[in-house]
């Protein structure tokens, strides 16, 4: 009877033996967990340091390049402000140079009629200034088409005419308003080329101060300013007379 108790006792020590390391085991395990934690703690805070740190040194960064781009956008817009006022200033002078031209081609269009033929055979002297019937006639037409704003029809019609009646007294004419279509249809170069032709073609035609005047305008066009004031300059000093060179005075005003 007394082999029980002793054998009973033996397995529990030897349980208690089995369980004590494991329970060891645990507590050490516990510790490091415990270590780790603090040690990723510690590495989470100076991780958060760095990258406020590394955000400062980028906010100020970016605050340098934020004042110098105000600093350009500041410089632009000073720039976009002289250039508006110079776009300004040219559009008016243009609007001014337009409503010269209009006008005067205007009441130019309006007088101008070939002259009247006058039967006069006894009259050598008549019969070799005064165009003919068929002569004014095709003068006429190409002049209807100008008129009618038909201009590429015009420019043909009146070099026709200058082909086929070149020593007509309505020649230079006819070359003045080749000018006049090329220039209203914004063929500024040929419009220039055009004027330039009738004065030195037609170095005594009437039409000349206007050839003058409408070569300013052509060069102004092309941004010649120089040139246009140096035309008109011309035009005053040769013409001064000529309504065309009281319209130059007026226009070298606004081109100072």
């Amino acid at each position: 009877m007394m082999r029980v108790p002793f054998l009973y006792i033996g397995v529990v020590l030897g349980l208690l033996g089995l369980v004590s390391p494991v329970l060891a085991d645990n507590g050490d395990v516990a510790r490091r967990q415990a270590d780790m934690q603090v040690q990723i703690n510690s590495l989470d805070t100076r991780i958060g340091s760095i990258e406020a740190m590394l955000q400062n040194g980028a906010m100020l960064n970016l605050l340098s390049e934020v004042e110098a781009l105000k600093a350009q956008v500041k410089k632009l817009r000073g720039d976009v402000d002289v250039q508006s006022n110079d776009i300004s200033v040219t559009q008016k002078r243009q609007n001014d140079l337009y409503m010269d031209l209009d006008t005067r081609m205007r009441n130019l269009v309006k007088a101008e009629t070939p002259p009247p033929v006058v039967a006069a055979p006894d009259s050598a002297a008549n019969a070799s200034t005064a165009p003919s019937a068929a002569e004014a006639a095709a003068y006429e037409a190409a002049l209807g088409l100008f008129k009618a704003a038909k201009y590429p029809a015009a420019i043909t019609a009146f070099n026709g005419f200058i082909k086929t009646y070149p020593t007509s007294t309505l020649a230079s004419s006819a070359q003045y308003w080749i000018g006049n279509a090329h220039f209203a249809s914004k063929d500024y170069k040929a419009a220039l080329a055009s004027q330039q032709k009738l004065v030195t073609s037609y170095p005594s035609s009437p039409k000349l101060p206007d050839a003058m005047l409408n070569i300013s305008s052509a060069q102004f066009e092309l941004g010649d300013i120089k040139a246009a004031r140096k035309t008109l300059e011309e035009l005053v000093r040769k013409f001064p007379s000529s309504n065309a060179a009281e319209l130059a005075k007026r226009r070298l005003t606004v081109l100072k």
